[in-house]
This record gives C-alpha cells, sequence and structure tokens, in this order.
C-alpha cells in the first residue's frame, strides 16, 4: 500500500510539473499580418546613358487576417483568409498604345483584388525547453499552403511577358490563363506579447510565393503584423 501512495504522489508531481511547462494546446492564436508581394506589373525607375532601362517588378500589400488553435503542446494548426491587389491591362487599350512602346500611364490599367486563403501548421520551439507557461515570446517553424484567385486575368485582360533580363524573370515564360494560383512555403518566426496577450510577429519564409510563377520568380516572403492570443 505505500508503494502504491509513493507512486501515485510521484504521478500527482509530475502532472504539476507538466501542467507548468510552456504549451500552445487550447489556446486560440489571431493575427493581422502584412506583406509586399511581387507582381508581374513593371516599372522603369531609371534610365541609363544608353537608354537601357532599369526593370523592376512592382511589389503591391498582401493583408490577411490568420487564426490558429493549439492542438497539442507544440503544434498549432489553422488557416487564413486575405486580399491583394495587381494592375490588369484590358486588351481595348491596345489601341491607345503609341509605336509599339507601352507608357508608363496609370490610366492604361485597371486595379484588380484577388482573394488569397490557405492553411497554416506552426511547429512551435519553446515548449521543448522553456518552463515558464507565462513566457511572452513565441518562436516556431510555420508551414503554408494556400492559393489565390485571379480577378481579372485573361479573357480580355492581357500580360506584357518578354523578358527583361533581370533575375526575376523566368527565361522564356509564357502565361497561364488558369485563374486559381497555389502558393506554399515554411521558415521561422517569431512573436513577443505584450502582458502575455497582444504583440508583433514576423515571419520569414522560403518557398514559392508568385502568383505568375511562369513569368515572375519570388521564391520567400517577410510578414510582419499584430497578434494577440487568448
Amino acid at each position: 500500500m505505500k508503494k502504491l501512495l509513493f507512486i501515485f504522489a510521484l504521478f500527482l508531481f509530475s502532472f504539476h510539473l507538466t501542467g507548468q511547462t510552456l504549451s500552445v494546446k487550447g489556446r486560440w492564436n489571431i493575427k493581422a499580418g502584412y506583406s509586399a508581394y511581387k507582381t508581374h506589373n513593371r516599372d522603369f525607375p531609371l534610365i541609363d546613358l544608353a537608354g537601357k532601362a532599369d526593370v523592376v517588378y512592382l511589389r503591391k500589400s498582401n493583408v490577411r487576417i490568420e487564426l490558429n488553435y493549439g492542438v497539442l503542446k507544440w503544434l498549432e494548426v489553422g488557416g487564413y483568409f486575405g486580399l491583394m491587389s495587381y494592375k490588369a491591362f484590358p486588351e481595348e487599350n491596345l489601341s491607345k498604345i503609341q509605336g509599339g512602346i507601352l507608357i508608363n500611364d496609370g490610366s492604361l490599367f485597371e486595379t484588380a483584388i484577388l482573394p488569397t486563403f490557405g492553411v497554416n501548421i506552426n511547429v512551435h520551439i519553446l515548449p521543448f525547453f522553456v518552463k515558464n507557461p507565462k513566457c511572452h515570446w513565441d518562436f516556431y517553424v510555420p508551414f503554408r499552403y494556400g492559393g489565390m484567385y485571379l480577378t481579372k486575368w485573361g479573357g480580355k485582360y492581357g500580360v506584357f511577358f518578354s523578358d527583361p533580363g533581370t533575375w526575376d524573370d523566368v527565361v522564356g515564360g509564357v502565361p497561364k490563363w488558369h485563374k486559381y494560383r497555389h502558393e506554399y512555403g515554411a521558415g521561422l518566426g517569431g512573436a513577443v506579447y505584450i502582458k502575455n496577450i497582444i504583440g508583433f510577429y514576423v515571419e520569414v519564409l522560403g518557398g514559392q510565393f508568385s502568383y505568375c510563377p511562369e513569368l515572375v520568380r519570388s521564391p520567400y516572403a517577410i510578414r510582419v503584423g499584430l497578434t494577440a492570443k487568448f
């Protein structure tokens, strides 16, 4: 009987210790994030003395709301929804191009808003090492898979896709006209909380983040924003 009582006491003690360790299980986490995603739209900010344009691909705001839930001590799963914009070129405006040269005139383009959506898996690192359940930090490995829907793409909308000769180009790339595109990646994330409720986060991911990967490379994404846990 004494042995049984001793084993039971050890079990209660170990359960108490486990309860005092950092865990995300049963925790909700909501994030509002911002990233600048590369588009197929081009800009010509500088022209050298030889008349050669320094071509860059414009980046546009990519905002999203993300909701996660802790299913294990170290694992969160969830999803996100967001919006992004880009410039679409109606083919009816081809007649306004003079001399076969596209002048950087915003009036020739239409703004297109595309929805983004996907799923998240966050593998938290600190629960394996930190014992303080009130720790104000999060460090995790995020995995993302999602999609986006190009609302103005193909049909009456065209794309200028000659290779300007930059690292971003996919040489010989030709636009594909299906409107659903996907993105995916993995990386590192971190957050710091004020009063252990609301805070700031940053994520750096590598993967595929171009909505038009047959034309433009975009192998990484950096996202920052606000986060809250409850």
